[in-house]
Parts: C-alpha cells; structure tokens; sequence
C-alpha cells in the first residue's frame, strides 16, 4: 500500500469520514471539521471533551488550520492522479499558437504573451526581450515567492503586534483594576477612620458629660449638708435667744460670735475650662472637614462646555461667533428714540458711565445668558476673567435676566459681591482670581464659586430655590476692556 492509498485516512475529519471542510483544532491538538465539531458541542453538560481522544477542557477552543487547509488543497489534487495534470499539459501543448500550430516555446515581457518559434522572428516580437517559457517560470515563481515571504513576514509581525497590543490592553485593564480597588480601599479607610474619630469624640464629651454630673451630684450633696449644717446652727441659736436673760448671759461670750461665712470654692470655672479646651480641640477639625466638603463641592460635579446665546446678549455686548467670549464694546452707539432697532428684553438703557446694579429684575444689564440649561443634577463650568472692568457671572432661572432670579458673584468698581435679586453681599478673597468655577447642585439647590486655579471657595449660597425650572449660565460684562 502506498502513501496515496493513506492519504485519504490520514486527512478524513474522525466524525464524518471525509476530506476535511475547514478544519480546526481543539484544545488536545486533534482536528475536526468545524460545522462537525460545533454540532458535538451545541449541548455541552459537563466541559467540552475530544470526540476522538476523550480529554475534557473547561472551555470551547477551536483554532483554524489554515496549513491543514493547504495541505489538504494539494491532497485533492493528488488524489485525482498525476495523469490529470499531464493531459492538461499535453492539453496546452496541443493548443499551441493558434497563428502557426506551432508549440508556445518562449514568452515575450514587454507584451507578456506566450510565442512559437515563428512569432518569435517576427518584426512584432524581435526588439523584445524573450525568455524559455521554464525560465520566466521560475522567474515568476521567485518573485512570488519573495512577495509570499514578505507577506508572511508582515503577517507575522501583525501577529505580534496584536499580542503585545492584547497584553498592553490587559495591563491597562489590571491597572484600572488596581486603581479602582485602591480608590476603594483609601475611602473605606477614611471612613473607617472618620468613624472611629467620631466615636472616640463621642466618647470623650460623654465621659465630659460624666465629669459634669458627678461634679454637679457632688457640689449639690456639699452644699445641701452646709445648708443643714447652717439650718441647725440658725435653730440651735434661735433657742437660745428664748432662754430668760439668766440663762442666756450664761452662754460663753466666744459661743456668742459666730466665725466669718465663706462661700465654698465653685467647680464650675474648671469644668467650663474643659469644655473650652474640647471645643477648641475641634476647632482643627472642623476646619478640616469644611476643606473637605470643599474639595467635594469642586471636584464632584460633571464638567460641561459652555456656549454663549447671542440672541440673549444686550446690545453692548460682542458676542465670539463660536460662544466662547463676551466682552464690552466700548464703541457702541446707542439709537435714539424712533432711531433705528430698539433693544429686546435684557437690553440696557442705563447712561453712559453708570454702574450697572446686576439683579434679574433689572433689565438694562448687559448680560448674556448661555445656551446650555440644566435640570437636574450637578454641573460646573470653569470661566476665565479679565482684570479690567466689572464683570459678574452665576445662574440665572429662566425665563432669564429679566423677570427671573439670580445667583452670582462677581467684580463691581473694584470690589467683590455675591449677588442675587433682592440683595448684595460683600466679599473678601484672598486674591482676585483669573479662573472661576461655577458649581451648581441643582437638587440641593446649591451654587458655589471657587478659585478654580486655588480650588478655593470664594462664596456660597447654600439653599437656591429653582422651584422644577431650568437655569441656564449667566455672565454680565461692563466697563472699557471688561472680557469673560
């Protein structure tokens, strides 16, 4: 028996006995067709074992056999016998040119054409470079073959490519990983700690809350023996006082003198000097966790872009095409009565060189609003300020700056106010800053403004009342080079 006679055993898929039709192989190393190896697995009860061998693997793993597949190209063509290819050969060489009848001996180049001895003479064909049909064969097949091995050469690279690309993407993913339990892991021990702090601050004012009722049950039982002390000593000499004249003058003069009262020394100071050291222990940490709560207010709300809404603006106001700026025009003209376009809502009527108030209610303010309206939830945006001019920004409840309300703060002839509709309030920071942030909460009804290059808190208002409406961001601008 020859190797041909076992080819077709050795190259037969075990389950259903024929040539295999895209083969894979499994995780034991045996291969399968793949359509036959799926239909063994469909309903798999416990892991998935080799039709052939038995071995059980907890998981599917098929992988192609691509060189299988090739192998298996070659076994058909063989299978058919040698003779199919050399009657195909004879087959061509009978062809041969159709012109001359001639066999196609040599092959031309320049125009890539097969050619007999005859059209190889001819004027057509005698400048051209003309080669044995064997030899451009070869030739070809090594240019093949150079282009075959490059593109195996790319694929392989591709290859590793892809698995340094996986076990970076698994790195990224276990340092992910590591990130989110270590983020866990540092906040369940803050909360552990700021627990124990409490309970061990608890405990302390309780065992202070002990000292007072001791010393209180304490100084109450002292003063109360004194007083039934002094209470017998008033009645004993009252008595005394009924006794006839003979009896009483009787009575030693020194019994006669009582010694000097004093008031018995009060614990109350040390006990309010314990408390007064308690409370300013906490002083600290109060202190700190305000930094903390802080902290929270800047970082926890979701960052978003705002974009100024020109139709909003007053008319003295230069709106970026993009949103992003405003700042005053200084060269504005205002028209006058019966002159020209008359300003919409929001727009300002105020004289030249007169402060604007900034309040919802005032009209004349040269604000804009941006288009963005928030709902619900947290949100902040960052704004930058110029040094010059009045500016102010903050949130106002729609329907707006004019008829709505307001919470902002912001820079007016040189100092700093938190401003709503119905009132002004000073403010002090400790330097003017460049960059705002504008923090809102809006189911908390919370607004804040910090030093978004500090992250400090400049002011906030702690119990907005949106009442279910949208607000939008507002920003105000007056004044010879005023720009937010």
């Amino acid at each position: 028996r020859g190797p041909m006679d076992a080819l077709p055993g050795e190259a037969s898929c075990p389950i259903c006995r024929e040539y295999f039709r895209d083969p894979v192989s499994i995780h034991c190393g045996h291969h399968f067709c793949r359509s036959c190896i799926e239909r063994c697995w469909e309903w798999p009860t416990t892991g998935f074992a080799c039709p052939r061998c038995r071995d059980t693997a907890p998981e599917r793993s098929l992988r192609p056999s691509r060189e299988l597949a090739r192998v298996l190209e070659i076994a058909r063509r063989l299978s058919r016998g040698e003779a199919l290819r050399a009657g195909e050969k004879e087959e061509e060489e009978e062809e041969g040119c159709q012109r001359h009848r001639e066999p196609l001996e040599v092959f031309c180049k320049e125009d890539g054409a097969l050619l007999c001895a005859i059209c190889r003479e001819s004027r057509a064909h005698r400048a051209h470079t003309v080669l044995p049909v064997p030899e451009v064969v070869r030739e070809y097949q090594e240019q093949i073959q150079a282009g075959l091995q490059t593109l195996k050469d790319d694929r392989d690279k591709l290859l590793e490519f892809r698995e340094a690309e996986m076990r970076r993407n698994w790195e990224f993913l276990e340092s992910t990983e590591a990130e989110r339990q270590r983020i866990l892991s540092r906040f369940q021990g803050l909360r552990l700690s700021l627990e124990e702090l409490s309970r061990r601050l608890l405990a302390r004012l309780g065992d202070l809350e002990s000292d007072i009722a001791k010393v209180q049950e304490e100084n109450v039982t002292s003063l109360t023996e004194e007083i039934s002390r002094l209470d017998s000593r008033v009645q004993e000499l009252e008595e005394k006082c009924r006794q006839p004249a003979r009896t009483f003058l009787q009575v030693p003069r020194r019994s006669r003198r009582e010694e000097n009262f004093r008031l018995p020394l009060s614990p109350l100071p040390e006990l309010e000097k314990k408390i007064h050291h308690f409370r300013k222990e906490n002083v600290l940490l109060e202190e700190t966790l305000r930094s903390f709560q802080d902290i929270l207010v800047f970082e926890l709300p979701e960052k978003m872009t705002v974009t100024l809404d020109p139709s909003t603006a007053h008319p003295q106001l230069l709106v970026a095409p993009d949103g992003s700026s405003v700042s005053w025009d200084s060269a504005w003209d205002p028209p006058g009565d019966g002159d020209g376009p008359q300003p919409g809502p929001g727009a300002g009527t105020d004289p030249p060189g007169d402060e604007p108030q900034p309040g919802p209610g005032a009209g004349t303010d040269p604000s804009v609003l941006g288009r963005e309206a928030v709902t619900a939830g947290r949100r902040c945006w960052d704004v930058q300020v110029a040094p010059e001019g009045s500016w102010a920004l903050g949130v106002a409840r729609t329907p707006g700056s004019a008829g709505g309300e307001l919470w902002s703060m912001g820079l007016c002839q040189g100092q700093f106010w938190a401003l709503t509709s119905l009132e002004r309030i000073p403010l002090f920071p400790v330097r003017a800053p460049r960059r705002v942030r504008v923090a809102l909460d809006y189911d908390r009804g919370q607004v804040a403004f910090f030093d978004a290059d500090e992250r400090s808190l400049i002011f906030a208002f702690p119990a907005a009342s949106f009442e279910g409406q949208s607000v939008r961001p507002w920003f105000l601008v007056w004044g010879e080079g005023s720009r937010i």
